[in-house]
């Protein structure tokens, strides 16, 4: 079903309102100013690493702060140009010239509006982890080390590649200027140490304060500066040509940094969200929005794209920012800045900005990520690995096309080679059954001819080959003439083939693939339909070796979740306890959803629950006192279902008993029967069940905690026709299906949309 496209004008109204108001118009100025002192060389150090004019950055946080502001979904954040897109802005300006700026924001602006109303936002998170991690640690390697010549003070290294600019570190060291690369290492050093003793926002101020003050008052010479800052809101991008050579390239990088902008956006306004969520709101897909007109008219401005800040977001919350008006007011002392006082900006030291890139790349260099990766998946670092060489050798966007590409294969093939299987000899030496799990695909040909090998050993005494498909997910044409060719290979030598439990698509697959040929195959859905197939051909059947099947299954499943087999040997906590029906065909822990551990179970025939008796003990009693008071258990549900043979012999004998074991038992079901005559099987099937709830609140434990509103108790049936599971509710005086109807949620404060 289609969502209709996200518009919440109301959001908009009820986040704005605020910025009108009086209160906290105190700490939203405080907030604005203090995120703009931190902004100011932040915005600087992005332009000097981006290769563009210090204006370009200045306007980014300007007109991408105050309009965002407006239409954002986050009420603390804070826009501006980011680090992580450094190093992709620069080689477009390298490669494109200054006005490539307005071709990649608008692409990146129109796709992220684009995504916000379609609610796409989520599908950012596709990118797998080990592609986003070694994108984000290359570009701090690629921040820091064309850092190298500006902090040593030798050329310019903007058209360096990185290899070049490592090659070259003797010369630089030889020729570097002494005070410019002490006053780079002490304000690394003053960022570093500072926070330990101040507050970090307070500290990040006067750790680029201090040698920006020595530097301008002891007249250091041949310090270079920012320089010359126009006071106006313009740039001269939209009157430069663009270098339309390659221009796909210039659209792929558009798209990259998309993808990159909306997700450092959400992740940002995320741990806005999680860390602050008292103090703000957070509609990821408004944000989104947002940010897309937000990259629009910084583009439109001649700035370069910018993003959701969780550095200047952060410093926001927690300096007092109170409401959006907060990050308007960062704009507004920015421009009061530019316009008024241009030459503050001017005189901020080189050296000082490419100190706070040093730092902001070494923060992107994770290395507990790839030990992360090591210990869970050795793919996962070989993703990492050639995602980051590809990048720092080539450059970003063949990385992430890299990544992704191998990413995808990597998962191809993890999917393809979980073909499995356990193979056990029967009892009778003339049976071999074969326990399939996984995937059935061209990669199965290896394992499919490894087992039918094993069995051709045996063919003297083999008569049947049982191949069980109970845990295969897929099955595609060419892993269904794998088995195919594998049953033919066996009918051959004299053996017949079971294919048992294959469901509805899988059976469609080897049909078509089997349509030019008999089928080599015999299909069975139950193991009596086994048992019949095995004695035609005079061929003993034990039970017990089904069940020894089952065990050796069980025994990889065990092996898989080691985790909680520990944990539920150390004792059991089930949160229900179920009283049900002996009837095979009840397998309630496959239809709740439980897992081991889950629900302490009572079987009968019947589902019965004998009334409380002082005098006569029962084990059901026995079931019921030790879930309540030796297990804790405060939810009872008696489960019934269709066509009960216990129903329809009590129906049938109302008022016989032959005084044999099951009729004792039966006249249970008999006495509420003859109070209320079931007009069918189905009717005395809903009649039992609710005198076996009545003979339940009968018992004085179970009566106390009612009343104390501590236990609750439910009546539910399963229809052995469709599967359904049947509930009676109290209030409609019926029994209606549990299965609830799931509705979209138009609520972005849900985990699902956060996602």
């Amino acid at each position: 079903m289609m969502r209709r496209p996200y518009v919440d004008f109301n959001y908009l109204k009820n986040e704005l309102k605020p910025i009108f108001k009086v209160q906290y118009l105190s700490n939203d100025i405080i907030a604005g100013i203090i995120v703009a002192l931190i902004a100011i060389p932040l915005s600087l150090a992005v332009s000097l690493a981006s290769s563009v004019p210090p204006i370009v950055g200045l306007i980014s946080a300007i007109v991408g702060s105050i309009i965002a502001a407006i239409f954002g979904g986050c009420t603390l954040a804070i826009t501006g140009p980011a680090v992580a897109m450094t190093v992709i802005i620069s080689q477009c300006v390298e490669r494109y010239g200054l006005n490539s700026l307005l071709i990649i924001g608008l692409i990146c602006g129109v796709l992220q509006i684009i995504s916000g109303l379609f609610r796409f936002g989520r599908f950012t998170k596709l990118i797998p982890q080990p592609v986003t991690s070694a994108f984000i640690a290359a570009i701090g390697v690629i921040i820091i080390i064309n850092q190298i010549p500006n902090i040593f003070d030798v050329g310019s290294n903007n058209h360096y590649h990185l290899f070049t600019i490592l090659s070259h570190i003797n010369y630089y060291v030889e020729n570097m200027y002494p005070l410019n690369f002490v006053m780079t290492l002490i304000t690394i050093l003053l960022i570093v140490f500072l926070p330990y003793k101040i507050p970090t926002p307070y500290a990040l101020i006067i750790a680029i304060l201090i040698p920006s003050l020595f530097i301008y008052f002891s007249h250091l010479p041949n310090i270079k500066l920012v320089g010359f800052i126009p006071n106006s809101l313009s740039s001269s991008n939209l009157t430069v040509g663009i270098n339309f050579t390659n221009y796909h390239s210039l659209i792929l990088s558009g798209f990259a940094v998309f993808a990159i902008a909306s997700l450092e956006t959400l992740l940002s306004a995320r741990a806005m969200n999680n860390r602050y969520k008292s103090n703000l709101s957070y509609k990821p897909n408004q944000e989104l929005i947002g940010q897309g007109l937000a990259n629009i008219g910084v583009a439109l401005f001649g700035g370069m794209p910018v993003t959701g800040v969780i550095a200047r977001s952060s410093v926001n919350a927690e300096v007092g920012g109170k409401t959006r008006r907060a990050a308007i007011v960062h704009a507004i002392f920015l421009i009061g800045l530019v316009y008024l006082f241009p030459s503050i900006l001017e005189n901020i030291p080189l050296c000082v900005l490419s100190a706070i890139l040093v730092i902001a790349g070494l923060k992107m260099i994770n290395y507990k990520e790839i030990i992360h990766f090591w210990k869970h998946d050795k793919f996962d670092v070989v993703i990492y690995l050639t995602t980051f060489i590809t990048i720092i050798s080539s450059d970003l966007v063949d990385g992430i096309q890299t990544g992704l590409i191998l990413a995808i294969v990597i998962s191809a093939i993890k999917m393809l080679l979980t073909t499995k299987s356990i193979v056990q000899l029967w009892s009778n030496n003339a049976v071999i059954r074969v326990s399939l799990s996984g995937n059935m695909s061209f990669w199965s040909f290896e394992e499919l001819g490894s087992i039918t090998d094993s069995i051709l050993m045996k063919k003297d005494q083999l008569k049947f080959v049982i191949f069980e498909f109970s845990e295969v997910k897929i099955i595609d044409n060419t892993g269904a003439r794998h088995l195919i060719d594998s049953a033919q290979e066996l009918n051959s030598c004299g053996i017949k083939v079971i294919f048992h439990g294959v469901n509805a698509e899988q059976l469609k697959t080897l049909t078509i693939n089997s349509i030019n040929s008999t089928n080599p195959f015999i299909i069975t859905i139950t193991e009596n339909d086994v048992k019949q197939e095995l004695e035609k051909d005079g061929v003993t059947h034990l039970p017990t070796d089904v069940l020894r099947h089952g065990v050796s299954k069980f025994s990889r499943y065990a092996e898989d979740y080691k985790g909680l087999i520990s944990t539920l040997a150390q004792g059991q906590n089930p949160h229900t306890l179920l009283i049900t029906c002996s009837d095979s065909r009840l397998n309630p822990n496959a239809f709740f959803g439980a897992s081991l551990g889950d629900l302490f179970i009572v079987r009968n025939v019947g589902n019965v629950v004998p009334p409380y008796s002082a005098t006569e003990q029962h084990s059901e009693m026995a079931a019921v006192e030790f879930a309540i008071n030796g297990l804790g258990i405060r939810n009872i549900v008696i489960c019934a279902h269709t066509e009960c043979g216990a129903v329809k012999a009590s129906i049938k004998d109302l008022h016989y008993n032959t005084k044999s074991g099951l009729d004792n038992w039966l006249e249970i079901i008999k006495i509420g029967f003859r109070k209320e005559n079931p007009i069918d099987a189905d009717d005395g099937v809903q009649i039992n069940l609710l005198n076996q709830v009545k003979h339940l609140k009968s018992y004085p434990l179970v009566k106390k905690l009612l009343m104390k509103q501590q236990l609750t108790i439910s009546a539910w049936i399963y229809d052995v026709h469709s599967a359904r599971v049947l509930e009676w509710d109290e209030l409609q005086n019926k029994f209606i299906c549990t299965t609830y109807k799931t509705e979209l949620i138009n609520s972005e404060n849900t985990e699902v949309d956060n996602q």
